[in-house]
């Protein structure tokens, strides 16, 4: 059963991003406001922190070599968060997959202190991706399994399924959470129950999706949560700039940047007890301010 309506969802957030834009929030964690990371302290029983940023080229009509520069000047404040362990960046990293547009993007990377991983987007990959970058691969950080998956023209089939269900069927039983990351929203078509969200060029949809006949119903099968979460949206102010939807034990979650508008990303917070939050944060302005957390 889906417990947040995307169309609910969608309006709120428009009302929450139009907020941050005049440096306030719409979270209500009142001290959470625009706030420096430096002095930003977690509860104790938080046991660490990701990020998760997509589309980090930016804009499709004034790309650039390197990452978006709103996102890229946040990168101290960024490194700055508590308990960060590692960023995961969902897709489209450069707008042309050269050896210079890599090159350039690489030396962004760079500036984190933390490791990053990359689900390619459709402007990634290419030769120079892969000689450079592992593609598909799964890992395990404190209790929780972690996929970076690439899907094959908007689906995850065939060798990549059959590994993702392996590496779950081993462990499943002793996780806590379970956090997929891809590019397209490999949940989405624009005549099912998530029509409504514009995503990035809907134009690339191939036709049909196999998620719902052969990836959903086996999530849904597991006492686990599962977040599945994507990239592939926020490119300008004519798509949606975020959505969230839970539908049983899955989560459904896409965030982006590109639009100098609405630009944003995710912190996710992993308590030592599993509890996991997500925290969107706006990218304007180089500076940090809560929009909605989400648990």
């Amino acid at each position: 059963m889906v417990t947040l309506g995307i169309m609910n969802a969608r309006n709120f957030i428009f009302v929450c991003i139009a907020s941050i834009l005049k440096l306030s929030s719409c979270s209500t964690e009142s001290d959470n406001n625009i706030f420096s990371p430096q002095s930003y302290a977690l509860p104790e029983e938080v046991g660490y922190t990701f990020f998760v940023a997509g589309h980090t080229y930016g804009n499709p009509m004034e790309f650039q070599y390197g990452l978006h520069p709103p996102f890229k000047n946040m990168i101290p404040q960024i490194n700055a968060y508590p308990k960060l362990e590692f960023g995961i960046l969902t897709g489209d990293v450069v707008p042309k997959p050269t050896v210079e547009y890599w090159d350039a993007a690489e030396a962004d990377i760079d500036k984190f202190k933390v490791p990053i991983h990359i689900a390619p987007g459709n402007h990634d990959k290419s030769t120079v991706y892969h000689e450079r970058y592992p593609d598909p691969y799964a890992f395990n950080y404190a209790n929780d399994l972690f996929f970076i998956l690439s899907p094959r023209n908007w689906n995850i089939d065939g060798e990549q399924l059959a590994m993702v269900k392996s590496q779950i069927d081993s462990c499943k039983a002793t996780v806590d959470n379970i956090f997929i990351f891809c590019h397209e929203l490999i949940w989405w078509s624009p005549d099912n129950q998530f029509g409504d969200v514009e995503v990035n060029y809907r134009p690339h949809f191939p036709g049909s999706i196999s998620y719902w006949d052969d990836f959903q119903p086996y999530l849904d099968s597991l006492n686990v949560p599962v977040y599945l979460i994507a990239g592939d949206i926020g490119a300008s102010d004519q798509v949606d700039p975020f959505m969230y939807a839970k539908e049983d034990n899955i989560r459904y979650v896409a965030s982006g940047m590109g639009s100098n508008i609405d630009d944003n990303m995710i912190f996710v917070e992993v308590t030592n007890d599993g509890v996991v939050e997500l925290k969107m944060v706006g990218v304007q302005n180089h500076q940090f301010g809560w929009i909605q957390s989400f648990k």
